[in-house]
């Protein structure tokens, strides 16, 4: 019994030291990004990059998604897209220990348009509400009650098909979700140790995220089978490589190029592809010409309600 409390100590101080490492990130770094004009792959790989200075390691490439584009872009190798006075920049980092990953995400806006700045304020508002209804035998459906009908009255949609999620070791999606739509109908409760990033989508379109043919991030599966049909050398390089150093966590190209070559990177994935061993994620988008504002923030369900662990989180 010792030994397991231990180990549940162990695994709650991997997830605080990673929260911790987040919220110094996006105080030294993400805050000062206040003017446009930036190349967004400047932004990503400075995130990456601090991260690891501070001891952690990227839990996903950091996503950099614009306007009507709703999740799964990280910058392309040199990628020469900047960001503008009139964008809307959904910015979604995360940070892991030993695999026990946290996730946040913020927007940004630098114009004058009171509807954008407004989709922002009510997408914080509704992560804040949803967290404080989050307790022991909640139901998770009702936080997604909660998160619609606080949306829905200011004027704005939820993107339904985009939830929150529990994590674990080296799984940002457990079987878990947090619903952002009454119409999700999420099984479960909500249990004392648990680990969730509660992440919410608010969008002036339709309100559903649909995949597009653009992919920029991959994993592994989680487990491999013994025995692969691997023939060609440089994807059997690129497997080893990525399942030593991302198990199941996502990665991207750009990760690979300080080992491998473009062309053999392509390869390579194309024939992990073949054989099923890799996962892709599409690039997400809602309604051409549509907004999305992204709040999303790490909690631990304490015994008395959720733990807050990056925005407006406390070091416990």
């Amino acid at each position: 019994m010792e030994s397991s409390a231990k180990t549940e100590e162990e695994r709650l101080e991997k997830y605080l030291k990673a929260a911790a490492i987040a919220r110094a990130v996006e105080q030294e770094i993400i805050s000062t990004i206040t003017k446009p004009a930036e190349k967004i792959l400047t932004i990503a790989e400075r995130i990456e990059e601090e991260i690891r200075k501070r001891g952690g390691s990227p839990a996903f490439p950091v996503n950099i998604c614009i306007n009507d584009i709703a999740a799964h872009y990280t910058p392309l190798p040199e990628e020469a897209k900047q960001i503008s006075t009139e964008d809307m920049i959904k910015i979604d980092f995360g940070v892991h220990i030993d695999g026990y990953p946290v996730d946040r995400a913020i927007t940004f806006y630098f114009g004058e348009d009171e509807d954008k700045k407004e989709m922002i304020k009510v997408a914080e508002e509704a992560l804040r509400r949803a967290i404080e209804a989050m307790k022991p035998r909640t139901r998770l459906s009702y936080i997604g009650e909660i998160i619609e009908d606080y949306v829905k009255e200011r004027g704005f949609k939820v993107i339904r098909n985009l939830n929150g999620h529990l994590l674990d070791q080296y799984l940002l999606h457990g079987e878990k979700e947090v619903p952002t739509s009454a119409s999700v109908k999420s099984a479960g409760i909500i249990e004392e140790g648990e680990v969730y990033a509660v992440e919410i989508f608010v969008t002036n379109g339709e309100g559903y995220a649909r995949a597009s043919d653009d992919i920029r991030i991959y994993s592994i599966l989680p487990e491999l089978p013994k025995r692969l049909p691997i023939r060609v050398r440089i994807a059997r390089d690129i497997l080893r490589h990525v399942y030593r150093e991302r198990k199941g966590l996502p990665f991207t190209m750009r990760w690979l190029l300080n080992k491998f070559r473009e062309e053999d990177i392509r390869i390579g994935l194309a024939t992990l592809d073949m054989v099923g061993v890799l996962i892709s994620y599409p690039v997400l988008v809602e309604k051409e010409g549509s907004y999305i504002a992204q709040a999303e923030d790490t909690v631990i369900i304490r015994k008395d309600g959720a733990q807050r662990l990056i925005g407006h989180g406390k070091e416990t």
